[in-house]
């Protein structure tokens, strides 16, 4: 037990170490210039609040993290302790490692998205963009799709513990995503308006973007990780 908490908060320090590490670089204080053209884009505000916002929801997943082992701890083995329902572990439905590649798909995707945005390919752009957001809407399906699994068991109800932590975990993350999808859409909607006839200022504007939401896809990437070796490991 103590070995798997260890590695939960090693990789929850890990991540917030890179954001520590992404602010002391002081990105307000960095200015862009877009490829061919003399214009400088300044890109602080989007960027730093960015990171705020990944440091904010880092704090919040440690303190999940925390309350899940904690809960965990105080029943061994189904016994109830006081007022409180024992700890069953679950049998993690299977559906989640499919869930789990889709998600590095669709990271994989997004990430290929920002390569082509600097190399003002935008039509490359706008394919791989559309495709982890298809991506991501499908990891989101194949979550209900868990839940609807676990609760068809008969072995579990509202108050499991461990089922409650299991919903809770996997809808906090989901609703972070559905934020991201939100911001995604709105970039799609510019894309598919064919900004190939824009000028050099609102491609730049678009690549920014690109480069933001890869950013947020691969944190929640790296955070479903962490909580899916937890919840495989308990």
């Amino acid at each position: 037990m103590f070995t798997l908490l260890f590695i939960a908060m090693f990789l929850s320090m890990l991540i917030a170490w890179v954001l520590i590490r992404k602010l002391q670089e002081k990105p307000w204080t960095e200015q862009g210039v877009i490829a061919g053209s003399q214009d400088e884009l300044t890109s602080s505000a989007p960027q730093v609040g960015l990171w705020v916002f990944l440091g904010v929801v880092t704090s919040l997943f440690l303190v999940f993290i925390g309350a899940y082992f904690m809960r965990m701890d105080s029943t061994h083995g189904g016994v109830a302790s006081g007022l409180m329902q024992g700890w069953v572990p679950l049998d993690e439905p299977g559906v989640l490692w499919l869930n789990t590649i889709v998600l590095i798909l669709a990271s994989i995707a997004i990430q290929l998205a920002h390569s082509y945005a600097d190399k003002t390919d935008i039509a490359s752009m706008r394919n791989y963009f559309n495709t982890a957001g298809l991506l991501t809407m499908a990891f989101l399906v194949g979550q209900a799709f868990a839940w609807q699994r676990l609760a068809a068991t008969g072995q579990f109800d509202a108050g499991s513990p461990a089922f409650s932590f299991f919903v809770l975990l996997t809808a906090v993350h989901g609703l972070h995503l559905l934020g991201g999808l939100v911001v995604w859409s709105r970039t799609a909607g510019a894309l598919r308006r064919g900004l190939e006839q824009a000028d050099l200022a609102d491609v730049g504007v678009l690549r920014k973007r690109v480069q933001l939401c890869a950013t947020y896809w691969h944190y929640l990437l790296m955070i479903w990780l962490v909580l899916f070796t937890i919840l495989l490991s308990t």
